[in-house]
Order: structure tokens, then C-alpha cells, then sequence
């Protein structure tokens, strides 16, 4: 690549700001697009209609069951441990859950009321970027409408959103990580380390590829080409010596089989539309830097080059190091995910050049052409959860079956009751991966999706996991017999199974969908398997 050359002055009048914007500039707006308070805020509110907000679902299960053990210590006495890593590793289960404890407030209004702070965030976070990257008021509103209808799409292949439609750590470490890259451009370093630490207590692997950008950044800007080179070359040798040394430590196969099975992980397991996926951005970057003879003239000159260089050295380790024939020790990384960074930079930077050279002053064509791309991201985001509504307010009731058993299973069942599923229920029929535990703030078995997922980051659990998964293998098949042969020396007293399967336990809750039945100690029931199935035990 030809060496890339930092200039700091040009004309103001282009697309691109060319020189950080003064402070005055910034306390004094001067048209309604500078204005945040009510352009922000309905930027939000359109942004929610768009993406909905299903708080139960995916990877905000997993917190929201954190949150829950923090307000009630007493729940999930078996198997806390799929609960404990996130309270680990992070301060925000930890901190929402104290502040809701502390204020006796609904959680369901907390995560909500949370969900849409994180949301205003993200967009007031753009919105700064934009200032600094866009110095046309036509090129910012169209960088700040495409980012706003497009903040749900998955950043390739890594099983993440721009911004995830429910409540995790990541809805605030996303704009805290945008907010340490714009105080970077602006040269306010206690300002950048701030946000960068709150980032880190949040979610500490998002962190460490937010801090490697704004390095990056810093030392582009100070032409340090060197020890950018050395930079990579440390990076890459360091990705070697660890994944010899896993390969040396070896793993057990339960903890392959878990690890193999998310493969979000390694780029090798990728369709071939997700590992696309990685290069629009860079090569978007590359074309805008090659029309420069590769001066980086501007701030989005700035973050293209640093787009360009981290994602071309996350690539190259990912193709190095995570792959499944490879050690598994560097696969949790999921390097990968750096690219949230590189997505979120490469459509303001998209939206600026649909709205500076391509809308001009067309209102209509602003209205068709952002309300395509509204309207197609709202349909994606209404098949992802099709039995679920669009947008689950706190205060109303769930037509969805599992969400309606789950809810009664909260109401209705011990606190320490032990309840078991088909270990793939998430892959069920109208199941839309809610999450159990969130949802029943009950103890259950492990499962297939989310479970193997913390057993493939925490190594102590993959026998476990692996030992209860497959003994369960096919539960929704069972007779009796074999329910309460497989189940009872677990300790479980209570199934929740589909409707359609027939039982003679007792059942006080069943809709359309599913059954929620107790599973009886007396030894009886075993005298003979049920009449009705004769499924042998997988």
C-alpha cells in the first residue's frame, strides 16, 4: 500500500471536515440539525419503531438473569454458574441490578427505560461523529438517517447487531466506544480514557478492540508507520505463541463439541455472504484513501485509514489463528467483532454520500429512499421474531405460548423448583429464543443455545454441559418412563414439554404450545414405560 500521508488543512466547504470543529461551534448551533435535544430524540423514537425491542430474547437473557441474581441472591440455586460469568466479568448486571434493588423499581420498566437511555445514546454518539466527519449539514442528516435505520444489521458473520433490539452490556459500551473515538479526533485525552474505562467495566472484550482502534487512530494521525508495523507484527507473533500453547494445553472434547458449535467463532464455519460481509467497508475505505493518493486529509480520511489497517489485521489473525483445525484458545477472542467499530463508520460515511451527492435537495427522494431502507430493515427485524411482537412494552401482556408458560411458571412454581426443556427449545416452533431463566427466574437444566455458548467462554463448565445436553437429547420424544429415569436423578421436579406429546403426569398449565407438568417422586410411574410412546432414550 503506498504510504498514507497526514494533512491537516483544506477548504471547509467540502463533504468532509477537514479540521476539528471549534468548541464554539459546538455550544452554539446554528440550524435545527445542530440542535440535538429534539433531533436526537426523535431520531430514538424512530429508531425504536424500526428495530422493536424484545427484552427476553438472545444474549439479554443471559444478562437479565444476572440482573435477577442480583436482586434476589436466592435465585437459581442450581446451576448459578451459568449465571455467575456475566456478574464476573462485567459491572452492568451488576450495577442495574443494585439500582434496582436500591429504588424497589418494576425491572421490566428498568430494562425498558434502560433499553431506550442506551438507544439515545447510540444515536447521540453518531450524531457527534457526524459533526466531526461531515461538515454539510445535507451530508450529516443523511449520515445520521441511514445509521438510524440500519443500527439492527448483523455485523457479518459474528452473531451481533450494529446495536442489538434488546438490553445487553454492549448498548452501552457501543456509544461509550463512538464517544472515545470522537473525543480522540478532538484531541481530549482524559475525555477518551473516561469513556474507554467505562466501556471496559461494561464489557471488557468490546473494550480491548475499542482501545486498539483509538490506538490506532493516535498513531496514524502522529504518521508512526513503524510502529504500526511493529504493532501488527507484535499482534500476529503474540496470536502465534498463544495458539501453540493451547495446542500444547489441549482441551476436552466436550470442550471442543461446545466450542465447535458456535460458529460465529471461526471464520472457516462463516457462509459464504457473511465472510462478504467483511470487505464493503474496507474496500470503501481503500477506494476513498486511493482518491486521495492516500493523504489522509480529512477526520474521515483519519478513521478510513485506521478502518482499513484494523480490519485487515483482524482478518489475517482470524484467518491464522480461529480456525477449527486450530488451537481453541484464541476463538473466544472473536476478533472479529472489531468490525462493529468499522460497520458503524462505514454507513455514516455511506448515508453522508447518499445525502450530499445523491438526495440533494429533493424531500421526496430523501422520504422514498430512507423509507425503503426503514421499511426493508422493520420487515427483516419482523421475521427475525415472528411470534413475538414488534415492540414488547413492560406493561403489556405477551400473546406469544412459551412467553405466556413462562410467565406462569413465575407465578405459580416454588422459587427452588428445578425445571427441565428440550435442550434445543430455543429452536422450537413460536419459541423465538427466549430465554427460560430470564423469563421463570427458575433453575433449569442446561440448554443447547446460550449455555453452550458460556460453557465454549469458560472451559471449568464444558463437561457438565456436555454431560446434561446429552443426556437429554430428544426429552421432547420421551415416554414417562423415561422422563422420570433420566430426570429424577438430576433432582428435577418439573418439565415444561410440547402440548402435542402425551403424559400421564399431572399438568396445571398448557396452551397451544406447550405443557408445564410436575414430575412425580413416586416411584410408581416407572412400573411401566407409557403405552403411547415407545421412543427408545437417545
Amino acid at each position: 500500500m503506498p504510504l498514507l500521508v497526514v494533512e491537516a488543512e483544506a477548504p471547509a466547504s467540502s463533504l468532509l471536515s477537514r479540521t476539528l470543529p471549534d468548541s464554539a461551534m459546538l455550544r452554539r448551533p446554528r440550524n435545527f440539525l445542530q440542535r440535538p435535544a429534539v433531533f436526537i430524540s426523535g431520531l430514538t423514537v424512530l429508531a425504536l419503531l424500526i428495530q422493536g425491542y424484545h427484552p427476553f430474547v438472545d444474549d439479554a437473557a443471559i444478562y437479565i438473569a444476572g440482573i435477577e441474581k442480583v436482586i434476589h441472591p436466592s435465585l437459581f440455586p442450581v446451576h448459578a454458574e451459568y449465571v455467575l460469568p456475566h456478574l464476573k466479568h462485567s459491572l452492568f448486571s451488576l450495577a442495574l441490578g443494585w439500582l434496582v434493588r436500591a429504588l424497589h423499581f418494576p425491572l421490566r420498566y428498568a430494562l425498558f427505560i434502560s433499553y431506550v437511555a442506551s438507544l439515545w445514546l447510540m444515536v447521540y454518539a453518531c450524531w457527534r461523529l457526524s459533526r466531526l466527519l461531515f461538515s454539510s449539514p445535507r451530508a450529516r442528516a443523511g449520515a445520521m438517517l441511514l445509521m438510524t435505520a440500519t443500527l439492527t444489521l448483523p455485523v457479518a458473520g459474528t452473531a451481533i447487531f450494529i446495536l442489538d433490539p434488546y438490553l445487553t452490556a454492549r448498548s452501552f459500551s457501543t456509544p461509550l466506544t463512538l464517544f472515545a473515538i470522537a473525543f480522540a479526533l478532538e484531541r481530549r485525552t482524559w475525555a477518551t480514557i473516561f469513556c474507554l474505562l467505562g466501556a471496559f467495566i461494561l464489557h471488557p472484550l468490546m473494550a480491548v478492540y475499542a482501545v486498539g482502534y483509538v490506538i490506532a487512530l493516535a498513531l496514524v494521525r502522529a504518521r508512526q508507520w513503524k510502529t504500526l508495523t511493529l504493532a501488527a507484527a507484535g499482534v500476529m507473533l503474540l496470536g502465534f505463541i498463544a495458539s501453540h500453547a493451547g495446542a500444547l494445553l489441549g482441551s476436552s472434547p466436550a470442550y471442543r463439541v461446545a466450542t465447535v458449535s458456535r460458529d460465529y467463532f471461526f471464520l472457516d464455519k462463516w457462509e459464504w455472504f457473511e465472510i462478504f460481509g467483511l470487505f464493503p467497508p474496507l474496500v470503501a475505505a481503500f477506494l476513498f484513501l486511493s482518491r486521495s493518493n492516500f493523504r489522509v486529509r480529512s477526520n474521515y480520511g483519519l478513521v478510513a485509514a485506521v478502518s482499513l489497517y484494523v480490519g485487515a489485521l483482524a482478518i489475517l489473525f482470524a484467518v491464522c489463528y480461529t480456525r477449527t483445525d486450530n488451537s481453541f484458545l484464541l476463538a473466544r477472542l472473536q476478533v472479529l467483532r472489531s468490525f462493529q467499530i468499522i460497520y458503524i463508520l462505514f454507513f455514516l460515511l455511506l448515508g453522508s454520500l447518499l445525502g450530499q451527492y445523491v438526495l440533494g435537495r429533493r424531500w421526496w427522494a430523501w422520504a422514498g429512499g430512507f423509507g425503503a431502507v426503514a421499511a426493508l430493515m422493520f420487515t427483516v427485524q419482523l421475521s427475525l421474531y415472528p411470534a413475538l411482537k414488534h415492540l414488547e412494552w413492560p406493561w403489556a401482556r405477551s400473546h406469544n405460548p412459551w412467553a405466556q408458560a413462562f410467565v406462569w411458571i413465575r407465578n405459580n412454581t416454588p422459587q427452588d423448583a428445578y425445571f427441565a426443556l428440550d435442550p434445543y427449545y430455543q429452536q422450537m416452533p413460536q419459541e423465538d429464543t427466549l430465554g427460560f431463566r430470564a423469563m421463570t427466574e427458575r433453575s433449569v437444566l442446561p440448554d443447547w443455545s446460550k449455555d453452550g455458548g458460556i460453557a465454549a467462554i469458560d472451559p471449568a463448565l464444558a463437561q457438565q454441559w456436555w454431560n446434561q445436553v446429552t443426556q437429554t437429547k430428544g426429552f421432547s420424544r420421551w415416554n414417562d418412563f423415561q422422563r422420570i429415569q433420566t430426570l429424577a436423578p438430576y433432582g428435577v421436579n418439573w418439565i415444561v414439554m410440547p402440548a402435542s406429546m402425551p403424559t400421564q403426569f399431572a399438568c396445571p398449565y398448557q396452551n397451544s404450545a406447550v405443557r408445564v407438568c410436575h414430575l412425580p417422586s413416586d416411584i410408581a410411574f416407572l412400573s411401566q414405560p407409557s403405552a403411547t410412546q415407545t421412543d427408545s432414550h437417545p
